[in-house]
């Protein structure tokens, strides 16, 4: 009997896990998004309004892509980014996070550096999903006498957005022909949502 209701609760739970996985995410979505804007809301009007934040951002977010899209709006923008990057602390923080939504979303930068990879960590044995996203700084590659390193951001799950960066000589790493939405996929799914293979 025991059997029996350990593999219903499992085919339950792997049949779900994807449902699950993407509640879990729009939830944190929700209160993040919400969570930016709705102290502000709350401090003006009195009382707290539940997704108020999270409707502003999203009219927000919706704005800044029409702006983009017409030669002034980018005009706009990069000129309150150059007024954003004068602020000491300010600037190698959103310098850093604009570098890798670049490389990652925005495909900038060299093709080669763009690719998901398969690589040996966090021992031997085990391997993980990377990104590749650039060569290793030159003196960080002479330190480690290793040949040409590259670094290699590998995500955590299922949170993409953070991870961790290693440094990894570039014949240790195999780089995959999947594309990096369905790479991004892969880690937020825990594995769950395999790739579609690419002819």
């Amino acid at each position: 009997m025991w059997s029996k209701l350990t593999a219903y609760f499992l085919r339950g739970l792997f049949t779900l896990l994807p449902l699950l996985v993407t509640i879990w995410l729009i939830l944190f979505l929700f209160n993040f998004f919400d969570g930016i804007l709705g102290q502000i809301f709350t401090l003006a009007l009195g009382h707290y309004t539940p997704g108020l934040g999270f409707l502003v951002m999203i009219i927000i977010v919706f704005f800044t892509g029409f702006l983009m899209t017409h030669v002034m709006g980018e005009r706009l923008f990069r000129l309150g980014e150059a007024l954003l990057i004068r602020v000491p602390i300010v600037k190698s923080i959103y310098s850093s996070v604009k570098q890798v939504n670049d490389v990652f979303f925005m495909k900038k930068g060299k093709e080669d550096f763009r690719k998901a990879c398969v690589v040996e960590y966090p021992s031997k044995g085990i391997y993980s999903l990377g990104f590749v996203t650039s060569e290793a700084a030159k003196e960080i590659s002479k330190a480690a006498n290793k040949g040409k390193l590259v670094n290699v951001f590998i995500a955590n799950t299922p949170t993409p957005a953070t991870g961790f960066l290693i440094m990894v000589p570039i014949k240790k790493i195999k780089l995959l022909t999947m594309r990096l939405d369905d790479a991004f996929k892969y880690v937020v799914s825990g594995g769950v949502l395999a790739p579609k293979r690419r002819a």
